[in-house]
């Protein structure tokens, strides 16, 4: 909607003729990218202006985007103040007579040539900073409840709106990557943690400026139990050796296989003929369970733990054939 308004608005004022603009003019013709400022350039040196810029104005024509070209017509025409727009009055006839045609505009003077002054915005590192939203902690792969935002200042505090600053995640999702500083110099971004326990960090890059701001990353719920024999990870078959006590070592982990910790650690065995379950015992990090074969067969174990269970089923073979896992 704003750029269907734009759009009217440019094609109003070219259908008025070469009637100097407004500020108000010039800066909704910026704000809503209808033509380009190649284009409002020789729109501006045509027509002129109704005002005389300050280098507040310049600031704020080059931060809607004005290039170069438009600027140096913005000064060119700036000390000239052209006239006020005026209504056209309809002349009077009769029906005796023939419409009076207006006199012609007189001939626009020469604009004035005088060097351009620029104005260049400084970003303070010392001022600039993140003001809220840091040293937040969550579980991995969610998002910080809280939005993070950085805030920029010049060298003698003044807040900086329209400033273009990047963020770059570390273990993190940035949204949006890159946001403009609003009226109080403030940008806002959402942070989700990435997949990794421990840290996530986040940088602000605005010109040569960087500032970083961390997070605590920790493990999301128990997903999944991992199961080890020794050093090899045991899932769905095994084998143990017959006349062998086996142990397993098990712990939990989240959806990222970060480590969580361990809770009610159990095991049962479907026929304890084939083999026992001789012991059971944990620590917040890991368990242990003890295996003692007794007779050749095949069975299953289920071993359990934070609300989930994990099924194997495991071979004790004839003494003649030993098995391929011996982890005591």
């Amino acid at each position: 909607m704003p750029q269907a308004l734009s759009a009217l608005f440019a094609v109003v004022l070219a259908m008025q003729g070469p009637a100097p603009l407004r500020k108000s003019d010039l800066v909704r013709l910026l704000s809503g990218a209808v033509m380009s400022p190649v284009e409002l350039a020789e729109m501006v040196r045509r027509t002129c202006l109704t005002f005389e810029p300050t280098d507040r104005d310049r600031n704020d024509f080059r931060l809607l985007g004005a290039d170069a070209s438009l600027l140096a017509a913005v000064d060119a025409c700036g000390r000239r103040k052209a006239p006020r727009r005026t209504a056209v009055k309809p002349v009077r006839t009769t029906s005796r007579s023939q419409s009076v045609p207006p006199a012609p505009l007189p001939a626009p003077q020469p604009p004035p040539v005088f060097q351009v002054q620029r104005v260049i915005v400084s970003v303070s590192a010392e001022r600039s900073s993140f003001v809220s939203g840091g040293g937040q902690r969550g579980s991995v792969g969610t998002q910080l409840p809280r939005a993070l935002v950085f805030e920029a200042r010049d060298s003698a505090g003044a807040v900086l709106s329209g400033q273009a600053v990047t963020f770059t995640g570390i273990n993190a999702r940035i949204q949006p990557g890159a946001a403009a500083t609003d009226a109080a110099g403030q940008a806002r971004v959402g942070v989700t943690l990435g997949e990794r326990v421990g840290s996530a960090t986040v940088i602000a890059s605005i010109g040569v400026v960087e500032k970083q701001v961390a997070f605590n990353v920790a493990a999301g719920p128990a997903a999944e139990l991992a199961v080890r024999c020794g050093t090899a990870s045991v899932t769905g078959h095994f084998a143990i050796r017959p006349d062998s006590v086996i142990v397993l070592r098990v712990s939990a982990q989240d959806g990222y296989a970060n480590p969580t910790p361990l809770l009610g650690l159990r095991a049962a065995v479907a026929d304890a003929r084939i083999f026992r379950v001789l012991g059971v015992s944990q620590d917040s990090a890991v368990g242990t369970v003890s295996l003692k074969p007794d007779q050749p067969g095949t069975t299953s174990l289920a071993v359990i733990a934070n609300g989930m269970r994990q099924y194997l089923t495991v071979t004790v073979p004839p003494r003649a054939a030993p098995g391929k896992v011996d982890c005591r």
